[in-house]
């Protein structure tokens, strides 16, 4: 059957079903491959959600850094910086060979069942971290004082384990501090005197034997003292009797206190992030910059201005609605994307939100923003840098005949686009739509793997909203739906433009005018030549298909970006693209889709926050 036929076939499937509705270096550094190496080979995986991806087979420039859970610093020099292995059922003990990530700044391994000590020489292992979360496992004995020389620290997450005996007091000598918290342990003593007013008791809940601080006040100290002495003494000595009398009945207690603490954690939270999102966000430089540099490195416009040789024209990169972006290089060769807000009043607000929102949520496929900077009228965020710049340059380029973007590539960035937003509209802490989407804001890194950037005119959604049908979005807001389909709407003109090239604008205007599907003819005419012909056809129909569904006039008519991820997926399922599971957890129409075209589905994941 040729091309264009297939197209008529489309179309008349199409308008029937429409009448019947309304209308990094060489190999990578070898310290690095180690330290994955030996985190792979000491951590069990029963799920297997990071293992099959880690290959160390497969050798290449920054061959590591696409790893799941990894981050690198750049793809030219294959330094980990991030390492998120969140919520993955793994169990073993805290992994010896991170010693070997010599650059990490990051590691998230909460929400696990890792046991054992928390090593006593933690700040040799992580010399330049600065968050560590080890929250919701099963690590027992003390907080080893040493964790005091991380002196970078500025996030220290430790609840919600099994950890015993007092809080070292040298960890209120951590200047960089903003986010500490260490409840439901068995910790008791005074509390360390930490300068920052955000260490509230709620930073101790749970822990009936500590004192001081925001806490109650401590008695005496040589009461204490001996108190402490005899009490750690007889606890010594019976322990284990008293573990194996009570532990079943404990550990049920203790699991409702995490539940009903967890419950009313998750709620504080979303308030505080949703307070500072558009709707409801007030400019409050000092609390809310207290707030947000417990998530994103606080940069001076000093070591900024030095990056950017004084913020040279011949290091812009990129002209936007909030400012100027040019290429930064650090004293150690790292590579950042530096934006440069616009003196204005009236972007403090898009500031503000681009900051809680990147600074906050973590995602495979949402853009990095590793540090900001507030001095005097200056406002700057910091990014990584992405190397293979922005989808549409790669769309539209007129000079350079190289920048011609393959089958599988687009794939690609479809499918990890329609990943990215699902996440966002239905899985993450606080639904966000992003409200922009389009081919300037999906830059690319060294993979082609996209990464979703610009978020100043995003906003949060009722959380109740998210659920995967459509008829519950209707049922419980038609404001929610709007917005969400929004994104649904850009998310189809962005597929068209990746198969057609044409212009977002002629996209736009041909869907309005109800010209774009108006002939097989007109159709076959708007597709990219050089994809015609190449064993390709059925795909592009199909992802056409799923682009008509998205731009429907209505917004009920629309899909939910879970259903539109699904059936994208499921077109790229024959080129060994992983299917996210967490999305949905059973993935009915990918599962269908697949088994159409006798491919397997492959599950891989990526820790996100």
């Amino acid at each position: 059957m040729s091309f264009k036929n297939i197209i008529k076939n489309f179309l008349f499937s199409t308008f029937f079903w429409s009448l019947l509705g309304v209308f990094t270096l060489s190999n990578g550094g070898d310290s690095d491959i180690s330290c994955l190496k030996s985190i792979k080979e000491s951590l069990e995986d029963p799920f297997n959600l990071f293992k099959s991806s880690w290959n160390f087979d497969k050798v290449g420039d920054g061959f590591i850094c696409v790893f799941t859970g990894v981050q690198c610093w750049n793809s030219k020099e294959s330094k980990v910086l991030y390492i998120q292995l969140s919520n993955m059922g793994l169990t073993g003990w805290f992994p010896q060979g991170i010693k070997n990530c010599k650059s990490l700044q990051r590691l998230d391994l909460s929400f696990n069942k890792l046991s054992g000590a928390i090593p006593s020489d933690i700040s040799t292992m992580l010399p330049s971290a600065s968050a560590l979360d080890l929250s919701k496992n099963n690590f027992y004995g003390e907080i080893p004082t040493d964790i005091a020389n991380c002196i970078y620290l500025n996030a220290l997450i430790l609840d919600n384990n099994r950890l015993t005996g007092q809080i070292p007091q040298q960890l209120g000598q951590l200047t960089q501090i903003k986010t500490f918290t260490v409840a439901n342990n068995f910790l008791s003593g005074p509390v360390p005197n930490f300068a920052i007013a955000s260490v509230t008791k709620e930073s101790y809940v749970n822990n009936s034997g500590l004192c001081g601080g925001p806490l109650e006040p401590c008695k005496s100290d040589e009461p204490f003292k001996s108190g402490f002495i005899v009490g750690y003494a007889a606890s010594a000595v019976s322990v284990v009797t008293i573990f194996m009398s009570y532990c079943v009945p404990w550990e049920q207690m203790k699991k409702r206190k995490r539940m009903t603490l967890k419950k009313n954690n998750k709620r504080k939270e979303a308030h505080k992030v949703t307070k500072l999102l558009p709707s409801k966000l007030q400019w409050k430089s000092n609390k809310q910059i207290s707030t947000l540099e417990r998530w994103v490195t606080r940069m001076t416009f000093a070591e900024l201005n030095k990056a950017t040789d004084n913020f040279s024209s011949d290091n812009i990169i990129g002209l936007g609605k909030m400012g100027t972006v040019y290429k930064a290089t650090m004293p150690n060769g790292l590579f950042l994307a530096v934006k440069r807000l616009y003196d204005s009043p009236q972007l403090e607000k898009q500031f503000m939100c681009e900051l809680t929102i990147l600074g906050r949520l973590r995602h495979y496929h949402l853009l990095p923003l590793l540090g900001f900077c507030i001095e005097r009228k200056e406002k700057i965020l910091v990014y990584k840098y992405m190397s293979n710049g922005n989808l549409y340059d790669w769309l539209h380029s007129l000079e350079d005949d190289s920048m011609k973007l393959e089958w599988l590539l687009r794939v690609r960035i479809a499918v990890g686009l329609a990943r990215g937003l699902a996440w966002l509209h239905h899985k993450c802490k606080i639904r966000i739509v992003h409200l922009n989407i389009c081919s300037k804001c999906i830059l690319l890194d060294q993979n082609f793997e996209p990464q979703i950037s610009n978020f100043e005119e995003a906003t949060s959604i009722n959380s109740k909203n998210t659920d995967h049908s459509r008829s519950s979005s209707i049922n419980n807001g038609i404001w929610d739906l709007e917005y969400v389909t929004k994104d649904v709407y850009d998310f189809g003109i962005l597929l068209l433009e990746l198969i057609t090239r044409w212009e977002p604008s002629q996209i736009s205007n041909a869907c309005i005018s109800s010209n774009l599907l108006a002939s097989s003819s007109c159709l076959y005419e708007m597709i990219d030549k050089s994809l015609i012909g190449n064993e390709y056809d059925e795909e592009i129909i199909r992802l056409i298909k799923i682009a008509y569904d998205c731009v429907q006039p209505f917004p009920h008519q629309r899909p939910t970006m879970v259903e539109v991820y699904q059936k994208t997926w499921a077109v790229g399922v024959r080129y060994g693209i992983a299917y996210d599971f967490r999305i949905v957890r059973r993935p009915q129409i990918a599962a269908a889709a697949a088994a159409s075209t006798g491919d397997e589905i492959i599950e891989i994941e990526t820790a996100e926050t």
